[in-house]
């Protein structure tokens, strides 16, 4: 049967960027766009009319980088940090966790979202108060921004962790002040934990996990989604049948872009023996990039930086490859047909991966490559040009504006006049898309327009004023919808113009 939805405003999104009366549905596909008595016509007497009574209709919404995986493990399978207010909160949950779900002593207890710069004195959990939740049983908890962990005695002596065991290239064990490990794991150092906590191999179990993130995501209208899954399972190949066998199911209800992200160099082999490269197709699911870590993340101080922090003098945070490893890197994945992308945060990360796409330009465009950087947060006039020499993809997420106002100034001081600058970037005709990095930021696309519009947090804060095309317009109310061209996080206090 045909549906007539009439009396709406219908963005098309087309060339024109129209907006239409009424459209015409038939068997779950748009036939025809265009006005409310010429939709009706076409419907016929048979077919049913829907009156959307004024309301806005939107096309699909495209998250350009998330973690289907993580999310189901961390609804279905974690303890919830996110509501912890100070580590006395991150023990309590905790031990709430391991008296609910009983868990035999020697499994793994797992906690997700914790958040030192909520806390008092910005106080990390450590060894020891993870050790007074249990000693019986190994504890992972990650930090919400999924770079930094913190493990209790056993885990770490699982691991073979102490004060003997040296930084791994790209992290760091941190000590406390006699030396010893105090269990928090920084970037690559979390990968001595993470390696040992077993991981989902089941097919059948991490189809259901697939199956619940998927859903949710339709419900919020997210009809593609760009997801980063195969280092949270155990077995890849595992995983790419869930992929297939989910969409044969008819339980697949989006498209997926596969986002093939490696820990070291050596993992590349297990994508390069699946014998598929970028952008071939299998249905709904479409392989893409794969992705390098560059860098941490600013909360942490691991973002790696140009200069030092401002709130931390002669830290710089870190990276993960130099600039010949970077190079050579990015060819080996391009000459094996691969398209490349990196998680960046900072302009020292992003530099060095524009650099190694720019040396390897020629190949890159011979082969239809686009690269791209994921986050992409703190920038420089540098790296605008490079962006425009390597014509790579911001995948930017604008709930980190959500996250992030309340330490972006400290961290990073004058340079926020080119960080966090959505608007500034598409002046400069930078290629922008967003994603929402789910779970560690919200997937409801509306609450990364209203953060993008707003510059404020979802409660609305900071309160106070701010600066748009270089007036000071009253926070709130009509005006607001300019604040997007800010560049910098909004935050109490004047604000720099972009």
């Amino acid at each position: 049967m045909k549906t007539a939805f009439v009396n709406g405003n219908i963005r098309a999104l087309d060339t024109e960027n129209g907006v239409y009366e009424a459209m015409l549905v038939a068997d779950g596909k748009i036939e025809a766009l265009g006005s409310t008595a010429d939709i009706r016509r076409r419907a016929g007497s048979a077919g049913r009319v829907a009156d959307l009574g004024g309301r806005h209709v939107l096309p699909g919404f495209i998250d350009t980088h998330l973690h289907m995986m993580d999310h189901g493990i961390y609804g279905l399978r974690t303890a919830d940090l996110y509501p912890a207010r100070n580590v006395e909160d991150v023990v309590e949950i905790m031990q709430a966790w391991l008296a609910e779900k009983d868990t035999p002593d020697g499994q793994w207890l797992e906690g997700f979202g914790w958040d030192q710069d909520l806390y008092p004195g910005a106080q990390f959990p450590t060894c020891h108060d993870l050790d007074r939740v249990s000693v019986r049983h190994p504890i992972m908890i990650t930090r919400r921004c999924g770079t930094i962990c913190s493990a209790n005695s056993l885990a770490m002596e699982l691991a073979g962790i102490d004060r003997h065991t040296p930084d791994p290239a790209g992290g760091e064990i941190r000590k406390d002040e006699h030396g010893e490990p105090d269990g928090v794991m920084l970037e690559s150092a979390m990968s001595l934990i993470g390696r040992i906590v077993p991981k989902l191999s089941d097919k059948e179990t991490i189809k259901d996990i697939i199956a619940y993130a998927a859903q949710e995501l339709v419900s919020l209208g997210v009809t593609v989604a760009h997801t980063e899954d195969f280092m949270s399972v155990g077995d890849k190949k595992a995983l790419m049948h869930a992929y297939l066998e989910l969409q044969e199911e008819g339980r697949l209800p989006l498209n997926l872009v596969l986002q093939l992200r490696i820990h070291q160099p050596a993992d590349l082999d297990s994508f390069f023996e699946f014998g598929f490269k970028s952008w071939d197709s299998f249905g709904r699911v479409k392989i893409g990039p794969i992705k390098f870590l560059g860098d941490g993340s600013l909360g942490a101080w691991t973002a790696g930086l140009n200069e030092d922090y401002s709130d931390k003098p002669g830290d710089r945070g870190l990276v993960y490859y130099d600039q010949d490893e970077l190079t050579s890197l990015v060819a080996t994945v391009v000459n094996r047909d691969f398209d490349v992308t990196i998680h960046s945060i900072g302009d020292r990360s992003t530099e060095l991966f524009l650099k190694a796409c720019a040396a390897n330009m020629d190949e890159i465009k011979r082969k239809g490559f686009r690269p791209s950087v994921i986050h992409s947060q703190i920038m420089n006039p540098g790296i605008f040009d490079l962006y425009e020499e390597t014509g790579a993809i911001a995948i930017v997420q604008p709930m980190y504006v959500h996250s992030d106002w309340k330490i972006a100034d400290a961290r990073v001081g004058s340079r926020m006049e080119y960080s966090y600058c959505f608007r500034k970037m598409l002046d400069a005709g930078i290629a922008v898309t967003a994603g929402s990095d789910l779970p560690i930021e919200s997937a409801n696309p509306f609450h990364a327009i209203q953060v993008s519009v707003t510059r404020k947090d979802l409660t609305g804060e900071p309160a106070g004023r701010v600066v748009s095309g270089g007036k000071d317009r009253p926070a709130g109310g009509a005006q607001t919808a300019h604040a997007v061209r800010c560049s910098g996080v909004v935050r109490r206090g004047p604000l720099r113009h972009a």
